[in-house]
């Protein structure tokens, strides 16, 4: 069996989308005849030489102006962790279900850092990094997640890769551009990603989705947990944004309207957000990535920012409402892979930018966008097959 080493924000995440496309990825690939797992990857994004790289690719003028902007925003986050000390006990449940989940997904026994990760070559025949934001800014430090440290005699793949930019200053993108030469067949989640690295590089990319689509909702429910679902009928919020305020107020409205309880997953990765407090309703935080396909499944409409909120909501066929994440828009926010599901599928109605919208409960019919999911799913399927 060919043996296959995944590099992803797998290791000690706290994030329910992140470790579910790392489920999904091995879960998929090992359906095919791979012996396909997780590296442990330990990195160390505040490290004196990732500092020093980072400093170098994006270089920022420290001005008084800059200064004082900033400061309110230090304050805050000042108050906000003296608040947090009042969840710990709810952030150590929620931590130890995420690490539960964590364990539950096939992995290397061993844990890697940026020094040592040359030694997997001697465990692995092919390494895939992605997906997930592995080209993100703040990794571009790191070597591993472009394959550097792969001996000559592997393959690397990027299975939707994705980046928090639309486009790197000039320092980073030499580098950025450097750095993907190493990977064999690449392949990413957004439209503006793929058309920028074409641009700047002579790599040939694949448009694929995201790994939470590769497998099919009997499979997701075959590890669901529904046993933080609600007896009454319930809409679900996902939010992750710290600002959007309006979002969750439309969420409550929407609960109140039609008569249905409200459920959200308060201190998601460990801390207060204070616009949670508009939402009211029912906050479940002893909630992981099993759980959440359960409470998505049964819930009568989904309210969210997060792509992953959306990606299951379609994987199930869920009314949905999706809302750009602290009223960030366009091609360079983490919002980019949102706007390019929904226009693919043609149901960008379901994105919601007008604080005045009204939304109301009528069931979407999901035959079209379905047909269109599954027609992507085969390509993306068969991409990745082909360049294993």
């Amino acid at each position: 069996m060919k043996r296959i080493g995944i590099l992803t924000h797998y290791y000690q995440s706290k994030n329910i989308g992140g470790l579910l496309q790392a489920y999904a990825l091995c879960a998929f690939l090992r359906k095919h005849e791979t012996a396909a797992e997780q590296i442990a990857f330990r990195f160390r994004p505040y490290s004196p030489q990732a500092h020093e790289t980072y400093r170098r690719l994006f270089p920022q003028r420290k001005t008084l102006k800059k200064f004082v902007r900033y400061l309110p925003y230090r304050l805050k986050q000042i108050f906000l962790r003296w608040r947090n000390r009042q969840i710990a006990p709810q952030v150590a449940a929620q931590n130890s279900i995420f690490a539960k989940f964590e364990q539950f997904i096939p992995h290397s026994t061993g844990v890697y850092t940026e020094q040592t990760i040359r030694q997997a070559n001697a465990c692995y025949d092919v390494f895939i990094t992605g997906s997930d934001q592995v080209f993100a800014s703040y990794l571009l430090p790191f070597s591993a997640y472009y394959g550097e440290f792969a001996a000559p005699d592997k393959k690397v793949l990027a299975y939707a890769a994705s980046s928090d930019m639309k486009q790197f200053p000039p320092q980073a993108k030499t580098f950025f551009a450097q750095k993907i030469m190493r990977i064999d067949a690449l392949s990413v989640r957004e439209k503006t990603l793929k058309a920028y690295i074409e641009r700047i590089s002579d790599k040939k990319v694949t448009l694929v989705l995201d790994p939470t689509f590769l497998l099919t909702p009997e499979e997701w429910l075959q590890i669901a947990n529904p046993a933080a679902v609600p007896p009454k009928p319930y809409i679900l919020c996902y939010f992750l944004g710290e600002k959007s305020r309006w979002q969750r107020q439309k969420a409550r409205a929407f609960a109140d309207t039609y008569g249905y309880e409200l459920v959200h997953l308060p201190y998601i990765m460990g801390a207060i957000r204070p616009a949670d407090e508009l939402l009211g309703g029912r906050g479940l935080y002893t909630v992981g990535p099993r759980e959440f396909i359960a409470l998505v499944q049964q819930a009568q409409c989904i309210f969210t920012d997060s792509f992953h909120g959306m990606a299951f909501a379609l994987n199930f066929g869920k009314n949905f409402y999706v809302f750009d994440r602290d009223d960030a828009s366009g091609a360079g926010s983490m919002n980019a892979r949102i706007t390019d599901t929904l226009d693919m599928l043609g149901l960008s109605q379901r994105r919601i930018t007008d604080p005045n919208a009204v939304l109301d409960n009528t069931p979407l019919d999901f035959s079209s966008p379905q047909r269109l999911l599954q027609e992507q799913k085969q390509l993306s399927q068969k991409w990745l097959m082909s360049a294993l």
